[in-house]
């Protein structure tokens, strides 16, 4: 039995630890379905923070993959995979942010993993992030965006991105300036989710410790086999 099973069955399954309340405040036990342990750099913020963080599930959406048409949905992913949200046009932050996917990628390639975990980018800028301005990011930032565990994913529009990137998985963002030279501010986070859809790690920042990600996306990929 595969570990997502045994964590879906197990999960059910709490009545009798229900039934003890009054044993609850003896111990924590910690967050159910994550194989990772709580970060030093989070602590007990998270409860206070707009996206979600250790421990915590991953709010489900659906968008298109826009060279596939094909939707994606977290729920649906059998893999670990790492999530984050950026657009095509930033010259700075997203730049390092999408470079450091990019450098996760063939680090996971070196390590035979790279067919085993997904990489997941969805722009918040649908207007100017076309099918054709993302292959040319994928090319500037040497990302293989061919590969099947690659999804840029781009809502249908700008109401649709805030829905989704703002709204539900809580990476604000805002337009600045005007005309075609606008430009964002933006909450630069990247999730680390497993196959039950639970966050294991919000890194924060846009440049990643790729040697940390990988290790940590192998920890839990391997617990999953």
């Amino acid at each position: 039995m595969q570990r997502r099973q045994y964590l879906k069955t197990g999960s059910a399954v709490t009545l009798g630890a229900t039934v003890a309340g009054c044993l609850g405040g003896l111990f924590d036990p910690g967050p159910e379905n994550v194989v990772l342990s709580e970060p030093e750099d989070q602590g007990a913020e998270s409860s206070s923070l707009a996206y979600p963080a250790y421990g915590e599930p991953l709010p489900d959406f659906s968008l298109p993959d826009p060279f596939t048409d094909e939707p994606f949905r977290p729920e649906e992913m059998d893999e670990p995979f790492l999530c984050t949200s950026f657009y095509a046009f930033c010259p700075a932050e997203c730049v390092l942010l999408l470079g450091s996917f990019a450098n996760v990628q063939a680090a996971l390639d070196a390590e035979g993993l790279r067919d085993e975990i997904g990489l997941v980018a969805i722009t918040f800028d649908p207007e100017r992030d076309t099918p054709e301005a993302l292959s040319e990011h994928a090319e500037m930032i040497g990302i293989d965006y061919e590969h099947e565990m690659w999804r840029y994913l781009r809502p249908a529009d700008d109401a649709e991105a805030k829905a989704i990137v703002e709204e539900r998985l809580g990476l604000g963002f805002e337009k600045v300036g005007g005309g075609d030279a606008y430009d964002f501010n933006h909450l630069t986070i990247t999730f680390l989710v497993n196959p039950d859809t639970v966050v294991e790690r919000a890194y924060r920042g846009d440049r990643l410790d790729v040697d940390r990600v990988v290790s940590d996306l192998t920890t839990v990929h391997e617990s999953y086999q």
